[in-house]
């Protein structure tokens, strides 16, 4: 009997077929499938490398003017991406700017970039200083009740010497009689200085707080209000204030003041930190400092307040300063007793004011001649000793000169952070002219598929 050898091979041949067709089409879904699998790949490489070269777009100019990485409305476009999905077909790219810029962020950038330059701008010596001052002024109460009734009647004598001539031969032939004809001139010389003031119309008020604070040449006990205010807000403890500290420092050099150039500087006109002129970056000086301590963009206000501010400040530590001086005081009750002539001669001899009581008006009168021009000269961008005793301006030397910037470093701390850093990012934006952003939001798609990628400068994504 003949054995079915080629039926028995057919059925070989066919199972083989079977097989490899199965093969066959598992290949060619696998290799689909790694195909796919690569475009997705190449997607996601392309969606990721394209956010990072948006991500390199930060500005320049507004980290070299405020040391700040933002992202303003640039025009990317998709280069990177166009160039790693050549030959896929059915592509596209969308991106959008995420992560509007706020004071937190703000502060952030502040800290980050002042930790490095913080010690060059280091200024907690100033604030010291003025506490110590503050305290030793602040202890002393002045009777003034019968000197606020008769200063408006002196200056009214003063400023008309000629017209009253008559009362000041009186004055004189006093003096002579009672052996202080040698304060004369002592006491003509301090009127011609107050005169001056008055003239000048050198009466400020500025905003502290709640509180609107008046700094009159009629009103010495202005004083101890002025301090009770600054002693309240410098009275910290150090450590809380470290990232303070930098913010203010950071402030106080990084905005353009009512002060254009500064005596004795290198630079020709105002520059920040980096020593980039303010009129490289906004042109005319806008009073930014200022703007950062009164919250108003009133040129006027920032002005008045900015000169109260300084006034206040500048008569707390002259005041201080004259009233630990003996000679100041001698030079005082020296005027003092010609000044109580004066005034029992214009008052008919019904009113007799002490010259000790007196002497203490002189003093204040002094310290607020004396502050009025420290302002003139801070606002002119001249220097000014921080405190007028011959001891410790000797010692300190060149230590203890001052100019206009160095008192914004105390006054800034009267700005509650929150509002300090609001009124930053405000110059900052109007600086840049538009909204910026620390983070942007790609997406890529290919046919069906679709990659979204979020990314955000490491800095602010690590904001406590």
């Amino acid at each position: 009997m003949k054995k079915k050898l080629f039926g028995r091979r057919g059925s070989i041949t066919v199972f083989l077929c079977l097989i490899l067709s199965a093969i066959i089409v598992l290949e060619s879904i696998f290799i689909s499938g790694a195909y796919r699998r690569k475009r997705e790949v190449i997607l996601t490489e392309a969606v990721n490398h394209q956010a990072e070269q948006i991500m390199s777009q930060f500005n320049k100019d507004y980290l070299d003017w405020y040391g700040i990485y933002a992202l303003d409305s640039i025009e990317a476009g998709s280069s990177v991406f166009e160039t790693m999905t050549s030959g896929m077909e059915e592509t596209s790219f969308q991106y959008e700017l995420t992560d509007k810029i706020g004071p937190e962020d703000i502060r952030t950038s502040i800290i980050d970039f002042m930790k490095l330059r913080g010690i060059a701008f280091e200024g907690h010596g100033i604030i010291e200083r003025l506490g110590a001052s503050l305290k030793d002024l602040s202890r002393g109460t002045y009777n003034t009740d019968k000197l606020s009734t008769w200063l408006p009647k002196f200056k009214k004598y003063v400023q008309n010497r000629e017209k009253y001539s008559f009362f000041w031969g009186i004055v004189k032939k006093i003096c002579e009689a009672t052996g202080i004809e040698d304060k004369v001139q002592e006491f003509t010389n301090f009127v011609d200085q107050l005169d001056d003031v008055w003239r000048a119309d050198s009466s400020a008020a500025f905003q502290a707080g709640d509180t609107s604070i008046v700094l009159s040449i009629y009103d010495p006990t202005c004083v101890s209000t002025i301090a009770g205010v600054f002693d309240r807000y410098l009275d910290w403890d150090m450590p809380a204030l470290v990232d303070r500290f930098l913010i203010n420092e950071y402030a106080s050099f990084s905005f353009d003041s009512l002060v254009k150039s500064y005596e004795d500087s290198d630079e020709e006109e105002e520059c920040n930190i980096l020593g980039i002129p303010f009129s490289d970056i906004h042109g005319e000086n806008r009073l930014d400092l200022e703007y950062l301590l009164v919250g108003n963009d009133s040129d006027f206000y920032k002005r008045s307040a900015s000169f109260g501010f300084l006034l206040g400040t500048r008569l707390i530590l002259d005041l201080s300063a004259f009233l630990m001086d003996s000679g100041k005081r001698k030079l005082a009750l020296a005027i003092a007793e010609v000044m109580s002539i004066l005034i029992m001669v214009i008052s008919c001899f019904t009113v007799i004011i002490s010259p000790r009581v007196l002497q203490f008006f002189v003093i204040f009168a002094m310290a607020y001649i004396r502050a009025f021009s420290d302002v003139l000269k801070l606002t002119s961008g001249k220097t000014v000793p921080l405190f007028y005793n011959d001891k410790v301006t000797s010692r300190l030397g060149k230590f203890a000169d001052t100019v206009y910037r160095d008192y914004y470093r105390v006054f800034l701390f009267l700005v509650p952070e929150d509002k300090l850093l609001s009124r930053m990012q405000y110059i900052i934006e109007k600086d840049c002219g538009e909204d910026l952003y620390t983070g942007v939001r790609a997406t890529g798609t290919w046919k069906d598929v679709s990659y979204q990628v979020e990314r955000r400068y490491s800095l602010y994504e690590n904001e406590s």
